[in-house]
């Protein structure tokens, strides 16, 4: 049940960015660097053996980040861990703002409850729709606005102005 050369070089090339940009959205949602690889390479595993059906999808990062933070709730659960970040991580650059700004943010979404960190993440950093975060949190779109618009009071509430070019 090998996969062919054409399908394990298309996961070949998928590979090394998707796993970065997993590494970091997990981060940013609050999974400690020193468990977020481990819960990356997971989910790259239970993904090899789908790779034939899940490249065709519109969005296989999307599968990826659903089976990651489902394998990250679990090792949680089972684990009984209660700290989430012991220190601000180092995701991948969030646009626009410079580092100390991001350090601030990184420390801001912290402090939000889990629900709201996940909304906000994929959101305003994955740039999902509200309909899509829904579908991969298995949660009401009502749901997914109330989260966004608590967690942007919280963080409005919680950092300066961030300096970002919107006009």
């Amino acid at each position: 049940m090998g996969m062919g050369l054409e399908q394990d070089a298309a996961l070949g090339d998928y590979y090394p960015l998707a796993y970065r940009r997993l590494i970091g959205t997990l981060q940013v949602m609050g999974v400690p660097a020193a468990d977020a690889g481990e819960v990356a390479q997971e989910a790259f595993v239970r993904l090899i053996p789908r790779w034939d059906t899940i490249r065709t999808y519109e969005s296989p990062d999307g599968w990826l980040r659903t089976v990651a933070w489902r394998v990250w709730l679990n090792r949680r659960r089972k684990h009984a861990r209660v700290s989430l970040v012991d220190e601000v991580p180092e995701p991948a650059q969030v646009p626009g703002i410079s580092r100390e700004d991001r350090t601030s943010l990184l420390a801001a979404l912290e402090e939000l409850p889990e629900g709201h960190r996940e909304v906000v993440v994929l959101h305003y950093l994955v740039d999902l729709p509200v309909a899509r975060i829904a579908d991969e949190l298995g949660v009401a779109p009502g749901t997914v606005k109330s989260r966004l618009s608590r967690a942007r009071s919280a963080l409005a509430a919680t950092l300066a102005p961030l300096e970002v070019d919107d006009v």
